[in-house]
């Protein structure tokens, strides 16, 4: 299992590398020399590693193969761990993700180095190719772990930051698709400068070439758009693009850059930073939301931080040498700056109104139950009714009067024998008597009481007595 998610991710991309490099010297009539070479170099430029070829420094890598390596190996990583395994077993996964791509960068060195004696390819710097190599699968390994084990370790994390994971994820997701809007947007009013530019491919081979590499680049071009529209600058050599002013200058023939503004910025265009002002409400709707109480606030900055850190690598692999036209630069740092300030801004400021609104609506619940119940025990008859349910006590009686007219007829019987009077005592005979006691208009009988007659010693007789 280990060997698999070790060399299956590597070879999958080294059997796909060579099928479209072969294809592709096949199709320009080219021989098949330093083609090892090739694979080679295209196995450490999915890394991010910079080439030199011809003396000519190629730092900016289309990082749409990257994404991909990532999400494979990050799902494979997923699949043979369990929710349940023990930090031991995580690493171990990790460790073979990583060790199996740093032996095939290995191997991919040397054959550079060979290859370069007969193709202008020079070796990249040993260290700087296996310290990227090491961080893309490190990158991805971790994730697949996590995301397989997280139902264990969210347990160990605060609720805070573990709410906070999903509505990141949607404003990253809010911030690159409003990125990729621009670029279609610009893309379609540019159509008959890119299609210029595709018609130097010279052929249907070269315009397929052109398009293929357009596709790849254009993540990163969705980056440099996302970018400007936070606020910060996307430099394409001497050209730069910002909302608040464009800088003019020469640009690679690369169909996709057609898409690159040619116009004076100004005017209008500062409106466009609502788009992350509105993503950063949305975030900090989704987490108060989530999160009741001040600890929406700490999920919307976890959250923006998470989102500042991640657009800020994206600005990093998206940007280096362009050769003899200088620099490609997004200013990552600037990026993820201006990422987590409108995102915890204005997440923040939602979040807070969000929480009150949610304690309040709370709070009018509750009242609205008491006052409901207020209101129905004030309708006509209700108190009657409840005195009536309510229940008595031995000691607690029903005072006189309290019993609504006809509600109720009881009848109480004395079951119990008459007194019996002492056997020196004489009984002359009883009187009976009916006792009614009348409660408003209900009518209550208590049975029949005897009245008992003695005989009382006598000291005199007289009339009187």
């Amino acid at each position: 299992m280990l060997l698999t998610i070790a060399f299956r991710p590597a070879g999958v991309t080294v059997v796909l590398l060579s099928t479209l490099i072969v294809v592709t010297l096949v199709v320009a009539n080219s021989d098949l020399t330093g083609t090892f070479g090739a694979i080679a170099a295209a196995w450490l430029a999915i890394h991010q590693v910079p080439l030199t070829i011809d003396d000519t420094t190629l730092g900016v890598l289309p990082i749409l193969p990257t994404v991909g390596i990532v999400w494979a190996v990050a799902r494979g990583c997923a699949a043979v761990t369990a929710p349940a395994s023990s930090p031991r077993q995580a690493f171990r996964v990790i460790g073979a993700a990583v060790a199996g791509p740093l032996v095939v960068t290995a191997i991919g060195l040397a054959v550079i180095a060979d290859a370069s004696a007969v193709i202008p390819l020079s070796s990249p710097n040993a260290l700087f190719a296996f310290g990227w190599v090491f961080f893309v699968h490190l990158l991805a390994a971790s994730t697949g772990v996590a995301a397989a084990t997280w139902p264990t370790l969210g347990a160990h994390v605060p609720s805070w930051v573990r709410d906070a994971v999903r509505p990141g994820l949607c404003a990253m997701m809010a911030i690159l698709g409003a990125g990729a809007v621009m670029v279609t947007i610009s893309l379609l009013m540019e159509w008959s400068t890119v299609g210029s530019l595709l018609e130097r491919g010279d052929g249907v081979g070269g315009m397929l070439g052109l398009t293929i590499l357009s596709v790849l680049y254009l993540p990163n071009v969705m980056v440099g758009a996302a970018a400007a529209l936070t606020g910060g600058v996307a430099q394409i050599g001497d050209v730069s693009v910002s909302v608040f002013g464009n800088v003019g200058g020469s640009l690679p023939p690369l169909p996709l850059l057609g898409t690159v503004p040619d116009g004076v910025a100004g005017g209008a265009w500062p409106t466009l930073l609502i788009i992350p002002l509105l993503i950063g409400v949305m975030l900090g709707r989704d987490c108060g939301r989530r999160v009741a109480g001040q600890d929406a606030l700490f999920t919307v900055l976890t959250a923006s931080a998470g989102v500042g850190i991640a657009m800020s690598v994206l600005g990093l692999l998206s940007g280096g040498r362009l050769g003899a036209l200088g620099t490609v630069q997004f200013s990552w740092w600037v990026f993820g700056l201006l990422t987590f300030a409108w995102l915890g801004l204005a997440g923040a400021v939602t979040a807070v109104i969000v929480a009150w609104h949610r304690s309040r609506g709370a709070t009018e619940e509750v009242e609205t139950g008491v006052d409901a119940e207020d209101e129905e025990s004030n309708l006509p008859g209700a108190q009657e009714v409840l005195a009536i349910a309510a229940p008595v006590g031995e000691e607690t009686p029903i005072p006189p009067g309290a019993a609504p007219a006809g509600a109720i007829e009881a009848e109480l019987v004395d079951e119990t024998d008459a007194p019996t009077a002492p056997e020196s005592q004489t009984e002359v005979g009883g009187e009976v008597l009916d006792a009614e006691i009348e409660v408003d208009d209900a009518e209550i009988e208590v049975g029949e009481v005897t009245k008992p007659e003695v005989d009382l010693p006598r000291e005199s007789a007289s009339p009187s007595d």
